[in-house]
């Protein structure tokens, strides 16, 4: 009787491992992090439904399940239509007051069925980019479609799986499973307990194996960056900030950011100061500085701290400041310290060119650098009330002259979404990409 369990258990485990049971129309993902039922990550949402308006790869908003929106001139009023027939997945009708939106400081009414107002107290022309998130009907998880979560599994207030289907027949079962850490997920994987792993960071974790691929696309949603603390007794010299700037180097193999905003943005300004690998400037840079600081101030220790992921790239940093001669050391530290001198992190950073949040002094939540510009704080004003888009682009194209001549930070790139997969679930794999927004 003993013998039979062990060969049961055995049996067992080399199913987990090599899944010999595997279904062709079902596949199996991981996604790393913790949630909650309210704030699905979008890797589950884009597959339940869509948003009321869709972002272009040039950040232009479009209408998507609106026929478009109307807004009044001091752009605290604006008005959303609804297409005609749009339907639920369970096939009943989608309708104004069924959506339920979570934007604070502004008052949202529902005139009829189709329509979809929202009264803001201060201008915010951008408010249209805070609507490509999925919509749901009210109090439940139902979306437009393609997919419908059919179970949920939780572990006290976490979900830990989930269970998707389709009415498509030619759309696989969707089983996702959450993992809390980047570690734990490649393990899981390793161990056969999912087909695919959305997300992780580093693709060097990943042995290259007949049975396994790679999928990468750039996240132009993500920007790696160097933030200085310009408050700090060292680093509050924009000299010596710009010095750091020319000397950080290029990162091989990454796609490049030398601004807060990506190449393609409309409000992008290509003719912008430019950093990096660029050792004469930084040393004209630093003679400036030396003119401007006492010389201890130069010898003092300058930590630069990275986030666990960013190790690497740290250490590369690190070293291209020692070559310039600075006391440059690493630390790696989970989370965002309070108080540091340089750190080196990934920012979201949103669709539209708005970056208040970012860069504004009054915003010392979220402005870790404590950067404060006059006139960068008047052109980031002015950028969320004006409606055309000729002027805004002004305001930005001078924002980002003042920014990058400040350097309170250096743009290194934006980061890889990669996805590690058997390849036997490739083909099942490329029907979801499309509606995740990931390209083939």
């Amino acid at each position: 009787m003993l013998g039979v369990v062990v060969v049961l258990i055995i049996l067992a485990l080399v199913q987990v491992k090599f899944n010999f049971l595997y279904s062709k129309n079902t596949v199996r993902l991981g996604l790393i992090g913790t949630y909650q039922t309210h704030d699905l990550p979008l890797e589950v949402t884009t597959l339940i439904s869509e948003g009321l308006v869709k972002v272009e790869s040039d950040g232009r908003i479009k209408p998507n399940l609106v026929t478009g929106w109307e807004v009044n001139n001091d752009a605290t009023n604006f008005k959303f239509k609804l297409k005609d027939g749009l339907k639920w997945i369970d096939n009943t009708e989608v309708k104004a007051g069924d959506l339920s939106f979570n934007i604070p400081n502004i008052d949202i009414s529902f005139p009829d069925d189709k329509t979809i107002e929202f009264h803001l107290k201060e201008a915010y022309s951008p408010l249209p980019s805070l609507l490509t998130k999925p919509i749901l009907k009210k109090g439940t998880l139902l979306g437009t479609g393609p997919y419908q979560i059919t179970k949920v599994e939780k572990s006290r207030i976490f979900i830990t799986k989930l269970s998707l289907e389709s009415p498509d027949p030619k759309l696989p079962k969707i089983y996702i499973r959450f993992y809390p850490s980047e570690k734990i997920a490649v393990t899981g994987f390793n161990l056969g307990e999912v087909e695919a792993l959305l997300g992780f960071s580093n693709s060097k974790l990943f042995l290259n194996t007949s049975q396994i691929s790679i999928k990468q696309k750039t996240d132009f949603n993500k920007i790696v960056t160097i933030l200085f603390q310009t408050k700090d007794s060292i680093l509050s010299n924009r000299s010596l900030r710009q010095a750091l700037s020319y000397q950080t180097p290029k990162i091989s193999g990454e796609e490049g950011a030398d601004n807060p905003y990506p190449p393609k943005l409309w409000a992008y300004d290509p003719d912008s100061k430019k950093y990096l690998s660029n050792p004469d400037e930084a040393k004209a840079a630093l003679e400036r500085a030396k003119s401007q600081m006492p010389e201890e101030k130069l010898k003092s220790e300058l930590l630069l701290t990275a986030t666990p992921n960013l190790e690497e790239v740290g250490k590369t940093v690190v070293g291209s400041w020692k070559s310039l001669g600075f006391d440059a050391k690493l630390r790696v530290e989970s989370g965002i310290p309070q108080n540091f001198q340089a750190l080196l992190i990934t920012q979201s950073i949103p669709s539209d060119p708005d970056q208040y949040f970012l860069w504004h002094g009054t915003q010392t939540k979220t402005n870790l650098t404590k950067y404060d510009s006059k006139r960068a704080d008047k052109d980031l004003e002015d950028g969320r009330k004006i409606i055309t888009e000729e002027e805004r682009r002004e305001k930005y194209f001078d924002f980002q002259k003042t920014l990058l001549e400040d350097a309170p930070a250096t743009f290194l790139y934006f980061p890889k979404y990669n996805i590690v997969y058997l390849k036997k679930v490739e083909e099942n794999l490329n029907k979801l990409l499309p509606l995740l927004q990931f390209p083939n």
